[in-house]
């Protein structure tokens, strides 16, 4: 029993928050590669996307007829069948690349949620159009810290001068500390650029995630559309 013990405590140790979900990942896996498979099927046909998925990384990337997003469907699509039959084949296992798809896909998910905000972000406009004062909770601080408040500042149909690149970093950082506890606080560093209604955000997060039994540097970067909020998250060069 000691020894059991302890390597549960082991890998909860390396994993703070994920441990109970990848349990139950593969099914969550195997749908997201479904739904990529059968999007770039209908727009490759299924041989075609055997043939490159069944060759390099440099294949996909030298094929002319493809478009920039068509080859971002691709890998990832390679990257996570690769990882589905890791864990199908050793069981369920915090692999350092199965960790950093996970987290991945949670910023991602954060990323595309709006949060109840405790102090509305409001541009000058909609203060003057608003009826009365929105609830303001920063009285409240537990609520900015309970699932209430999951999530991002609203982006959607806002303009990049609604927002100052400081401000939204260090906001950014706050929510990650309280909702990405795989990060490791202190060595987390974001950094936003603004862009025009059509180029969106760009926020990119130089992080250090928390592993046993060395920790590894985590870089990923966020676009955001501003005309619907959308969000999507790679993972960038360590």
């Amino acid at each position: 029993m000691k020894p059991s013990g302890t390597k549960r405590a082991k890998r909860e140790a390396v994993q703070p928050s994920l441990w109970d979900r990848l349990v139950n990942d593969l099914p969550g896996l195997s749908s997201e590669i479904e739904g990529l498979r059968h999007s770039l099927v209908a727009e490759l046909g299924a041989e075609r996307l055997d043939t490159l998925l069944g060759g390099s990384s440099r294949l996909m990337e030298s094929a002319a007829d493809l478009t920039a997003e068509q080859k971002r469907r691709l890998q990832r699509l390679a990257l996570q069948g690769a990882q589905r039959a890791e864990l199908e084949s050793r069981g369920i296992v915090v692999s350092p690349d199965v960790l950093r798809e996970a987290v991945r896909r949670d910023i991602e998910a954060l990323f595309n949620t709006e949060r109840y905000d405790v102090t509305p972000l409001l541009s000058d406009h909609e203060s003057e159009q608003m009826e009365g004062s929105p609830l303001d909770l920063s009285d409240f601080p537990e609520v900015r810290r309970s699932v209430v408040n999951y999530g991002v500042p609203s982006f959607s149909g806002r303009s990049s001068r609604d927002f100052d690149r400081d401000t939204l970093a260090r906001e950014i950082k706050m929510v990650l500390a309280t909702f990405e506890p795989r990060l490791k606080e202190s060595a987390t560093k974001v950094n936003v650029t603004l862009g025009d209604k059509n180029g969106g955000l760009k926020i990119e997060i130089d992080a250090i995630l928390i592993m046993t039994p060395t920790p590894e540097r985590l870089k990923l970067r966020t676009s955001i559309n501003l005309d619907n909020g959308l969000a999507r998250t790679d993972i960038g060069d360590a």
